[in-house]
């Protein structure tokens, strides 16, 4: 029954993110703090840990702005 549901979820999903979801753990005065700053900037908390992520491994391609 999963499977039939997650393929329903993509089919009928209109604006289905191009990128998959990933789940990590943080602390929650980092996340807000993070919130808070890229708010301020106009961006997002998912631009801010690709960028960061992007730099650590050496890959400026993954830099463009998020999919949203």
């Amino acid at each position: 029954m999963h499977c039939q549901n997650a393929a329903w979820h993509t089919d009928r999903v209109p604006n289905q993110p191009k990128t998959p979801m990933r789940g990590f753990r943080i602390p929650t005065d980092l996340y807000k703090a993070a919130q808070a700053k890229a708010a301020s900037e106009g961006r997002s908390v998912t631009d801010i840990v690709r960028e960061a992520l992007a730099s650590y491994v050496g890959d400026g391609s993954a830099t463009r702005t998020s999919n949203r």
